[in-house]
């Protein structure tokens, strides 16, 4: 985590990433926060505890969350790095090289709830539709 960064005052934080396992996932993870910690493993959800700032923070990993080719990595509670889930998305794809969605903003009455941001493969950022949007 660089200086730079804060801890955010969002409630969660939540970023799906296109078939990029848990294995590397838990690696990026060790490159972000001070310690983490797997509390459960299964075949497609895990749950993990990582630390930061002294901070423990719940996280959930379901992999094939989505058309089997995308897993939900979510931050349960405030306290990340990041201060909204697209610099969630930015660290991810920056480590992953794959493809990364999330919301673009806080959920708002009325909002579109089908348009989400996206990075693809080399970092470029667009808004798609999804769960329509081709996977």
């Amino acid at each position: 985590m660089s200086n730079s960064e804060s801890v955010n005052t969002v409630e969660d934080i939540e970023v799906y990433v296109h078939k990029f396992p848990f294995e590397p996932i838990r690696d990026w993870l060790g490159t972000v926060f001070d310690a983490v910690a797997i509390i459960s493993s299964g075949k497609v959800v895990h749950e993990l505890e990582v630390v930061c700032k002294g901070r423990a923070i719940p996280v959930m990993i379901v992999e094939q969350a989505v058309d089997k080719v995308w897993t939900s990595i979510w931050f349960k509670t405030r306290g990340t790095p990041w201060q909204d889930d697209t610099g969630c998305a930015k660290s991810l794809q920056a480590f992953s090289q794959c493809v990364v969605r999330c919301n673009g903003g806080p959920w708002q009455e009325g909002a579109d709830m089908d348009e989400w941001w996206q990075l693809d493969d080399q970092g470029v950022e667009s808004l798609v539709k999804w769960p329509n949007a081709s996977s």
